[in-house]
């Protein structure tokens, strides 16, 4: 089996908006209590690794921040240029290709650093969270952001990997397991993690032919590592039991969801 040192998002990139949907209303209100608390004029500043296509940079340039990001993902990146482009505006958002674990900033250049689900999906995760330490200003806060799961049924998801193991095929996290690993490694180094949670919740509606058309489409990142053929036998299986089990795909599940913000300083503020 191939070790892969990061997951690019190059073949996910046609899905990457549609399938990490979150409540509007609930993402500009921690947008809002983000530019309340690190307001621009203080923090103009902001690096985003793994900008993507800018879902979440836009909405952040749009409140004024200057926005910095890297991703390695080439077509991520094309797609958030043709963004751009179309939008007509002149928000300050420059992105460039770029790896994480190898930044290519100098030291202390960032007022604050926002990254979203990245660790999951770096294998040298410690690098990273090293190398976004070091271009942020010392005393600045970095901020790990959490959306939802999206267009996501967790169980669909957790049954598919079973699957993949019960034919030899284990689906291995290429980063962290949970966000709970890079808050350890940030308070070992002196740092403070504040959590910032229960604000911002909905229930999504995902109905279950949707999430198992996203699974076979290979739109999320764990659907990515099985072999063609593998992939094609487990969506076939997976697909028949669910209509056994629920009589037909068209069964729809309430998922609770949240936006979340983890707010990392060196001293308690």
């Amino acid at each position: 089996m191939t070790i892969m040192k990061s997951l690019s998002f190059d073949n996910m990139v046609k899905f990457y908006d549609e399938t990490r949907i979150f409540d509007e209303e609930c993402f500009e209100s921690a947008l809002d209590y983000m530019v309340e608390r690190f307001p621009p004029r203080a923090f103009s500043s902001v690096f985003e690794p793994g900008i993507g296509t800018g879902r979440i940079a836009i909405p952040l340039a749009k409140r004024g921040y200057r926005i910095t990001g890297v991703d390695i993902s080439e077509e991520m990146l094309a797609f958030l240029k043709k963004r751009l482009i179309s939008s007509g505006k002149s928000w300050r958002l420059f992105y460039q290709r770029g790896d994480v674990t190898r930044l290519p900033f100098p030291d202390e250049t960032f007022d604050m650093a926002i990254a979203t689900h990245l660790f999951y999906f770096i294998r040298d995760w410690r690098r990273a969270a090293d190398e976004i330490l070091r271009v942020v200003r010392k005393g600045k806060p970095i901020v790990l952001m959490h959306t939802g799961t999206g267009t996501e049924i967790p169980f669909l998801n957790d049954r598919y990997k079973e699957l993949c193991a019960q034919y030899g095929y284990p689906i291995e996290a290429i980063g962290v397991k949970s966000t709970g690993e890079v808050v350890d490694y940030f308070e070992n180094l002196g740092y403070h993690a504040e959590r910032v949670s229960d604000r911002w919740r909905w229930v999504s509606n995902i109905k279950l032919d949707m999430a198992l058309g996203y699974i076979s489409s290979r739109a999320y990142s764990f659907t990515t590592l099985a072999p063609d053929n593998l992939h094609s036998t487990v969506v076939e299986k997976l697909g028949f039991e669910l209509e056994s089990q629920f009589g037909s795909l068209s069964a729809t599940f309430e998922i609770p969801n949240q936006i979340y913000l983890l707010v990392i300083l060196r001293d308690k503020v």
